[in-house]
């Protein structure tokens, strides 16, 4: 119903159309045809006359050419000019010229007797040099003007007769415009207006049908479409009722499913929180707390009395024999027992975090302050870069030194010997963020899932605790850590490598 109704508005229109722009087309074409061929003609007729006039004013040339010279060649020449003369009279006379008081015969006619008479007095010239050649080519002279004169009124005619051409191929083009501006613009209402009713009889029903879809969105379930009785229209409302029942059905079902299923998952997910919390705090206090006391306990006293003993051996001992070195060696050894069973026990203490407001600039001297042997030791340049007015923030400052000493020496080490290392600080919204910047060879991109575990190192001395220990800090002030690292896999040609480790913490105290 619908196609039919587009067809038949379709065809009202075009066929019409069709029909008025073929005739209109075929108008202006027949017209601008006849113009053509007729300025075709009086092309033709004016190249003829207007030859035949430069020929004419040549004819003379080779007779005086030949009283002065005597060269017999000038014959020829003037041989060849006369014939091509009578030649383009000979065109001329078969040309139409357009509006001439005369017809093209006639004047030929009239002119011919003109030509032989050229011809014979400029013969006598060649033939009677010595007795009237003067004369003879005098003569000849007067018949060629008188020729021109009666060639000059064909070529007025002749251009007369174009301007006129060109005149009428005007109004036929001004005309032609007309009718084919006239025509669009009929044929423009014309389908306008078949437009405007098809559209009205369609676009009704379909605004019913959007607005119904706008409420069901807005969340109106209960519209129903108005359709038409019959037609694509009709079946399309219908469609679209049946459709809004089954949505609204399905809708209720899904909801109540989805009640039930958050209810669900937020039971088992706070479940599931709290027993990884107690897991997790379990296991940390049952491995790694017991056995830091245990370590403490069972290895302190003896390392005390190793380090007590083998200080009073060296005092008692030469510097430069070598069991003074292995000595050395022992006390060594022995402080880095030291130092690893207090790295288990901060990693395994539980503390209460202490928050003062403090500067963000205090800290981080103190920070290189700690980190300041270590970073000489290494000739490593250390650029601070504070952003201007940052607020106090709290929080412990003392853990928070512990950390960013950790980063700094992480950092020195990563470089080796000179390189230069970056501190900032800078507000982000309501978060201050610390970073650590190296220009070292990066973190292989395989440890970095692993930098945070415990006990995981690179390092022949290290314990593996250091990050551990920072991350838990962090986490206990409610920030986060971020690492980013360039390899020379990972950094572009001739780009930079490095690892930058990002300290995020609240700028107000996070409650809980």
């Amino acid at each position: 119903m619908l196609a039919q109704q587009l067809l038949i508005g379709f065809l009202a229109v075009i066929v019409p159309s069709a029909v008025l722009l073929g005739s209109v087309t075929f108008y202006s074409l027949h017209s601008l045809d006849r113009v053509h061929e007729e300025v075709h003609d009086i092309f033709h007729s004016r190249e003829a006359v207007a030859d035949l006039r430069i020929t004419l004013a040549q004819v003379g040339s080779p007779l005086g050419a030949f009283l002065l010279t005597g060269d017999p060649s000038n014959r020829q020449r003037f041989d060849d000019l006369v014939r091509a003369a009578e030649e383009k009279l000979a065109t001329c006379g078969t040309s139409e010229c357009h509006g001439s008081s005369q017809t093209p015969g006639k004047m030929v006619a009239r002119l011919r007797p003109a030509m032989e008479h050229l011809k014979a007095e400029g013969h006598l010239v060649f033939e009677q040099p010595a007795a009237n050649g003067v004369a003879h080519v005098e003569a000849v002279r007067r018949a060629v003007a008188g020729i021109r004169s009666e060639v000059e009124p064909m070529l007025i005619a002749v251009r007369l007769r174009g301007d006129a051409l060109e005149a009428e191929a005007e109004t036929v083009r001004r005309r032609a415009w007309v009718l084919t501006i006239s025509l669009t613009a009929s044929i423009a209402l014309a389908g306008g207006v078949a437009a405007m009713i098809i559209a009205r009889r369609i676009s009704q029903p379909l605004s019913d049908l959007v607005v119904g879809t706008r409420r069901i969105v807005a969340g109106d379930w209960s519209y129903r479409a108005s359709v038409a009785p019959t037609g694509e229209i009709g079946e399309l409302g219908f469609a679209f009722n049946a459709m809004v029942h089954e949505l609204r059905e399905g809708r209720a079902q899904l909801e109540e499913h989805n009640r039930t299923l958050e209810d669900r998952v937020r039971q088992r997910t706070e479940e599931l929180r709290h027993k990884e919390q107690a897991l997790v705090h379990s296991e940390k206090l049952a491995s790694l707390g017991l056995l830091a006391a245990g370590v403490a306990h069972e290895l302190n006293n003896p390392l005390t009395s190793i380090v007590m003993n083998t200080n009073l051996m060296m005092e008692e001992m030469n510097e430069r024999t070598p069991l003074y070195e292995a000595l050395k060696t022992i006390d060594a050894d022995a402080a880095r027992c030291r130092r690893i069973i207090e790295d288990l026990r901060a990693f395994a203490r539980v503390r209460q975090v202490e928050r003062v407001l403090t500067e963000v600039g205090a800290v981080v001297q103190q920070a290189l302050s700690s980190s300041a042997h270590e970073l000489g030791r290494r000739n490593v340049v250390v650029q601070c870069d504070l952003a201007p007015g940052l607020p106090k923030i709290p929080w412990d400052p003392a853990r928070m030194v512990q950390v960013l000493t950790n980063l700094l020496m992480n950092a020195a080490q990563a470089i080796g010997h000179g390189g230069r290392v970056v501190i900032r600080a800078r507000r982000d919204e309501d978060w201050l963020r610390l970073e650590v910047e190296d220009d070292g060879a990066g973190i292989p991109a395989a440890h970095r899932t692993r930098i945070f575990d415990p006990f995981f190192t690179t390092k022949a001395d290290g314990t593996g605790l250091g990050l551990s220990i920072s991350h838990g800090i962090v986490n206990e002030h409610g920030g986060r850590i971020e690492v980013e690292s360039r390899t020379l896999e990972d950094a572009e040609p001739g780009g930079r490598t490095g690892t930058t480790v990002r300290v995020i913490v609240p700028i107000a105290e996070v409650a809980g």
